[in-house]
C-alpha cells in the first residue's frame, strides 16, 4: 500500500509540475506578445531614418537619442501633453462625479423608470460614436464649443458614462444594505452616507473607472480631429499625426520616440492605481 501511495503521490507531483510548466510557458508567450510592439518601438526610436528603412525590425547599428531630442524640442510635445492632461483629467473628474451619483441613485432607490434608465446606459455601451457623430457635431457647433476643450471634455464624459455607471452600480449593489440603514439611524442623510460610507468602500471601482476613462480620453483621436482645428489646442494623438505624418512620408523613428514618450502618463496612472485597479476588476466588475 505504501508503495502504491508513493507512486500515486509521485505521479500527482509530476502532473502538477507539468501543469505549472505549461502555465508558465503560456504566460511567458503572452508577455512576449505584449512586449514585442514596445521593443519594436524602442529599437526603432534609436535609429536614423536611413537605418530604419534599411532594417525596420532589427537592432540599430548606431543607436542615437536625436529622435527624442527632436520630438521634445521641435514637435511641441510639452504643449500637446498639457492639452491632453487638461482634457483627460477633467473628463475623469466629471465621469467619476456623474457616474457614481447616478449609480448610487439607481442602486439604492426604487422609482418608476429606474430600470429603464439603467438599461439605456447598458445599451449605450454597444453604440459607437461614429453612428451619432452628425447630431453631435451639430450640437457642438451650435453651442460654440468647437476649438474649445469643453468640446472634447463633454463628449468624452458622455461616452465614458455608460461603462462607468455599469461598474459603479454593480459595486454599489454588492455593498451590504445594513451599512446604509445604520448610517440613517445615526442621522446621516443619503448624501452623507454616499460621501462617508459608499465612496470609501468603492475605491477599487473608482480606480478602475479612472484608469479606463483616462486611457480612453488620452488616446482618443476621432472627435479631436473633428472638433479641434486650432494647433494650439490639439491633443497629443492629433498633434502627433499632424506633425509626423504627411502625404509624402512618415518619419517613423521620430514618431516612435514620441509615442514612447506619450505612453508615460498612462503608465504613471496605471502604476499609481494598479492594486486598486486589479481589485476593482476582480470584485465590482464581476458581481451582479
Amino acid at each position: 500500500m505504501a508503495a502504491i501511495y508513493g507512486r500515486t503521490s509521485a505521479g500527482h507531483a509530476r502532473g502538477q509540475g507539468l501543469t505549472t510548466s505549461i502555465a508558465y510557458a503560456v504566460l511567458v508567450a503572452a508577455a512576449a506578445l505584449v512586449l514585442y510592439p514596445f521593443i519594436v518601438l524602442f529599437l526603432g526610436s534609436l535609429k536614423t531614418e536611413p537605418g530604419f528603412i534599411a532594417n525596420p525590425l532589427g537592432i540599430p547599428a548606431k543607436p542615437t537619442l536625436d529622435n527624442y531630442v527632436y520630438a521634445w524640442q521641435s514637435a511641441h510635445i510639452p504643449q500637446f501633453t498639457v492639452n491632453s492632461v487638461i482634457v483627460s483629467v477633467a473628463t475623469v473628474g466629471l465621469t467619476l462625479a456623474l457616474a457614481s451619483t447616478a449609480a448610487f441613485g439607481l442602486s439604492r432607490f426604487r422609482f418608476r423608470g429606474g430600470r429603464s434608465i439603467y438599461l439605456a446606459f447598458v445599451l449605450l455601451l454597444t453604440i459607437p460614436v461614429q453612428i451619432y457623430i452628425i447630431p453631435l457635431y451639430v450640437v457642438v457647433v451650435r453651442l460654440r464649443l468647437a476649438d474649445n476643450f469643453l468640446g472634447l471634455i463633454l463628449p468624452y464624459t458622455a461616452g465614458s458614462l455608460p461603462l462607468a455607471v455599469f461598474l459603479f452600480k454593480t459595486a454599489f449593489d454588492g455593498l451590504p444594505g445594513e451599512l446604509l440603514d445604520a448610517a440613517r439611524m445615526d442621522g446621516c442623510s443619503n448624501l452623507a452616507a454616499y460621501w462617508r460610507i459608499v465612496l470609501p468602500l468603492s475605491r477599487p471601482i473608482i480606480a478602475t473607472v479612472t484608469v479606463f476613462t483616462f486611457v480612453q480620453a488620452w488616446n482618443e483621436f476621432f472627435l479631436a480631429l473633428i472638433f479641434i482645428h486650432n494647433p494650439a489646442l490639439q491633443t497629443l494623438p492629433l498633434g502627433l499625426q499632424a506633425f509626423f505624418v504627411n502625404q509624402y512620408q512618415t518619419q517613423f523613428p521620430q514618431l516612435f520616440a514620441t509615442l514612447l514618450m506619450s505612453i508615460g502618463p498612462i503608465v504613471v496612472v496605471y502604476l499609481g492605481l494598479q492594486r486598486q485597479f486589479v481589485a476593482g476588476l476582480t470584485a465590482g466588475a464581476v458581481k451582479g
